[in-house]
């Protein structure tokens, strides 16, 4: 009788043991994809998937999706938990940006679906450079500003002419000649003038000798 009773629970546990583990070990499997191969900074990867072997009503079947995103370096961006559809499909959205996005590569998803299912599937993340908008300016607008700004620049008297500051134009000396009248009027100054000169002197010595002859008289 004991021996009989130990072969009846053996039997209902391998029972219980196989019914749990029949979705798993025979033929149930997992799969996983993306809506693309690559993605950049601020993209939305979308991660899509099914299970077989799957039914609701069953406890022991009703699982959820472990998912892990893994950076090219190891690291694990995310990890998360996603319940099957009814259709024992499921999907989710994960944005490609933050702090841990920092290498450009292969990023690998991994899904498992109770101790045995699993799968995994890549992408390429590139990282987009930050766009550096240069204004543009048009020749003619340096050159009318350059115009306005050393106009501004030039002093009194001067004006701009091709960039460059320069006198305003002054007129030309006008040449002084000397006519026959104004030269005959320096002449005849000239003469009067030694004449006078003459004339005093020679009232001088007259005077002198006139003075010596009263002493000697």
């Amino acid at each position: 009788m004991y021996y009989k009773m130990k072969a009846i629970l053996l039997f209902v546990l391998s029972a219980i043991v196989l019914s749990q583990s029949y979705g798993f070990a025979y033929g149930a499997t997992i799969s996983v994809a993306t809506d693309s191969s690559s993605y950049e900074d601020g993209d939305m990867i979308s991660v899509s998937g099914s299970v077989s072997d799957y039914d609701e009503s069953d406890p022991f079947k009703n699982f959820d999706v472990t998912l892990k995103l893994i950076a090219p370096n190891g690291n694990i961006i995310t990890i998360s938990q996603i319940p099957l559809n009814s259709d024992a499909s499921y999907s989710t959205f994960i944005p490609a940006q933050g702090p841990l996005w920092k290498f450009d590569g292969d990023y690998t998803i991994s899904v498992s679906w109770g101790s045995d299912n699993n799968a995994s599937t890549t992408f390429t993340f590139i990282s987009e450079p930050e766009e550096v908008i240069e204004e543009e300016v048009t020749e003619e607008e340096v050159i009318e500003i350059s115009e306005e700004e050393l106009a501004k620049g030039c002093g009194a008297g001067t004006h701009l002419e091709d960039g460059v500051c320069v006198l305003g134009e002054t007129p030309e000396p006008t040449s002084v000649r000397s006519t026959p009248a104004s030269g005959f009027n320096t002449f005849a100054y000239s003469v009067v003038f030694t004449v006078a000169i003459a004339f005093g002197i020679m009232i001088i010595l007259y005077l002198v000798s006139r003075g010596s002859r009263t002493k000697t008289a």
